[in-house]
């Protein structure tokens, strides 16, 4: 086997492993997020930032290797995906890389699912608090009233204190 080609399917190791530890965050996130925990989201949130960083590293690498390969066989032809060099390298290369191409396909797939499930936990929650500001102001008024003086009085009728980071 080509060391290019060795060398790429070692970054696509990597770049599974990432996802997997990126899903893996992104399972404890649906916790904070059902526990009001922000706080914990948004470190959450910064770990898979920087798992990110490191994916594009890892992609950027991956491009050079095929690049790096092109040259040395002496290929012109436009060669992008993962299942263009599958194609060009036959068995038992091309075997390995569609492999393990899949299962960073499949890591990807099953995250994106956890995201969107994420993204409307966030939005009803979203929703939900805003129902009780909505409610919250609503329920507030003055109520003009008169002193055993005759002069006019204002009062805070209906008033709930509550927490301002809400």
């Amino acid at each position: 086997m080509n060391r290019h080609i060795a060398e790429m399917g070692n970054i696509l190791k990597q770049e599974t492993a990432i996802f997997e530890k990126i899903y893996a965050l992104e399972e404890k996130k649906t916790g904070a997020i059902i526990d009001h925990n922000g706080k914990l989201i948004e470190k959450i949130s910064m770990e898979q930032e920087g798992l990110l960083g490191k994916v594009s590293d890892l992609e950027t690498e991956r491009m050079k290797k095929v690049d790096a390969y092109k040259r040395e066989r002496h290929i012109r032809k436009e060669i992008t995906t993962l299942s263009d060099i599958t194609a060009m390298l036959g068995q038992p290369s091309g075997g390995m890389v569609a492999s393990l191409g899949g299962e960073l396909k499949d890591i990807m797939g099953k995250l994106a699912c956890m995201q969107d499930t994420n993204r409307v936990l966030i939005t009803d929650n979203m929703k939900y608090y805003n129902i009780l500001l909505t409610g919250l102001r609503r329920d507030t008024n003055m109520d003009a009233g008169y002193r055993h003086d005759g002069k006019e009085e204002e009062k805070l009728r209906n008033s709930i204190l509550f927490n301002t980071t809400v």
